[in-house]
């Protein structure tokens, strides 16, 4: 079984005190969050974005992935 990487837990914990009652976030939310570009989070492959109908989302649980 793989293991957590060690800020795992508290990127979480940030995550659902930011966004209390969400699982996921809008492209637009986790861009002012990370300060970073549309694009360039986009073209990210590590960057865990879903295409939900014509929209980008982002659950909390891979980003806190991500930022860890």
């Amino acid at each position: 079984m793989a293991r957590e990487k060690q800020d795992y837990r508290d990127n979480l914990e940030m995550l659902k005190e930011m966004y209390p009652g969400k699982a996921v976030i809008s492209i637009d939310e986790a861009c002012a969050l990370l300060h970073r570009n549309r694009k360039t989070l986009l073209k990210d492959r590590a960057f865990p974005a879903m295409l939900i109908g014509n929209k980008y989302a982002i659950s909390i649980v891979g980003l806190a992935r991500y930022l860890s």
